[in-house]
């Protein structure tokens, strides 16, 4: 089942765009997200992928063509991306932008100062590394976009023959436009770790010589770029963050590819595939770690009375302490791809013990005080609590008492 020839007509460039950067003003990384979206990582970045470009390299070659080509060029572009019949125009747009690109290139091998002075346009040496991929994936934007369609329709594919036909019938004849369509592909999988054993099992062995051989470098490249993409959501230099689910959803992300990879680096671990998702998890794990170190503090702050001063609730705080159970609980569903498992355990365990006695001392002060706003806020917070560290059943039984000091106040 040629699934990804079946998928050929099926792409709708205007549903793969990446959400836009509102805090840039020219419009250029919303012209960027529109052309390179389903490529596009941000940083950091540890292992470079020949499919995947970095956001800030993309950035860079667009301001250099708008301040040095065409000014013009993201009035155009953000026309076409808000006009309703956007497909072939955009893609004809992308194509011209990579023309741009070549030429610039060609015209820069004249002479070393002449290179020099082109490297030094565009944004330094490392976006000059990246520019032959960034020219590669504008030109082959339509090609990019019925990968997104084929990686849809993997999720589709329940039969485990038919997935292995699918991965076969996947272009690999050119190594880096075939690297940026798996990567985009990648994106829209759900199940990454299925993905992997098809694949180890159409190369015969779980090595990455095996699989390198039998053509699938390039997805295991696309694990890890999507896997480390999921960092800069942990990267931010406070240790809040804003929107857990968003968080929480990214650390499973990583969980399910990391987990695919291992597929392969367990049964080869001296492997350079190995080393790669080995450096990987370390880093996503010392981005975590801050955050967990203050969970037990938060909680015990947010559930009791402040040793001095009024005896006020502070809604952000208690916000903050539930944000970080929810991000506890989920690093401890994702242990097995993270280098935490000592300190979650040892938190687990000691904030179980603090729980029980807040929630016990939180439901007392309810039924002394039924009608404290303050008593009730608490209690609630400590419901809340109680079922993601235990279980709802035992959220049920605070509930319940909570439920019987009300009514016995009302008389």
């Amino acid at each position: 089942m040629p699934v990804f020839n079946e998928m050929k007509n099926a792409a709708n460039p205007a549903s793969n765009l990446m959400p836009v950067n509102s805090q840039t003003d020219d419009g250029a990384s919303k012209v960027i997200e529109a052309l390179l979206g389903p490529v596009l990582v941000h940083s950091p970045v540890l292992f470079a992928s020949s499919g995947a470009i970095e956001s800030q390299h993309a950035l860079a070659v667009w301001t250099w063509l708008s301040r040095d080509v065409d000014s013009s060029l993201t009035e155009q572009a953000l026309a076409l991306i808000s006009s309703d019949d956007q497909g072939k125009s955009l893609a004809d747009f992308a194509l011209r932008i990579a023309e741009l690109i070549a030429q610039a290139q060609v015209a820069s091998n004249v002479s070393q100062d002449a290179a020099r002075r082109f490297q030094i346009q565009i944004g330094g040496e490392s976006v000059f590394q990246r520019l032959s991929i960034i020219e590669v994936a504008f030109r082959n934007y339509l090609l990019i976009d019925k990968a997104v369609a084929y990686g849809r329709a993997i999720n589709g594919v329940i039969e485990e023959n038919s997935l292995k036909l699918a991965l076969q019938t996947f272009p690999m004849d050119e190594p880096v436009v075939s690297a940026l369509m798996m990567h985009a592909a990648l994106g829209q999988i759900a199940n990454p770790i299925r993905l992997i054993c098809s694949v180890t099992d159409i190369s015969n062995g779980q090595t990455q010589k095996a699989v390198t051989q039998a053509g699938f470098g390039s997805i295991i490249s696309a694990l890890f770029a999507h896997a480390q993409n999921q960092m800069p959501l942990f990267a931010a230099k406070n240790t809040r963050f804003s929107d857990i689910d968003l968080i929480c959803r990214a650390l499973e992300r990583f969980h399910r590819l990391i987990r695919a990879v291992s597929n392969i680096t367990q049964n080869d671990k001296s492997c350079e595939w190995s080393q790669m998702s080995a450096s990987i998890v370390r880093q996503m794990s010392e981005l975590i770690e801050p955050r967990l170190l203050k969970v037990d503090t938060d909680i015990r702050q947010a559930l009791r009375k402040p040793r001095t001063g009024p005896d006020l609730v502070d809604p952000s705080l208690q916000l903050d302490a539930l944000n970080g159970l929810y991000l506890l609980a989920s690093v401890r569903e994702a242990l097995d791809s993270l280098a935490l498992n000592s300190l979650v355990n040892k938190l687990w365990s000691e904030i179980g013990k603090a729980l029980e006695v807040l929630i016990e001392r939180n439901l007392d002060a309810f039924r002394v005080s039924p009608d404290s706003d303050i008593a009730a806020q608490r209690l609630n917070t400590s419901i809340k609590m109680a079922k993601i560290r235990f279980n709802p059943e035992y959220a049920g039984i605070i509930i319940r008492a909570r439920d019987g000091a009300t009514r016995r106040a009302a008389g």
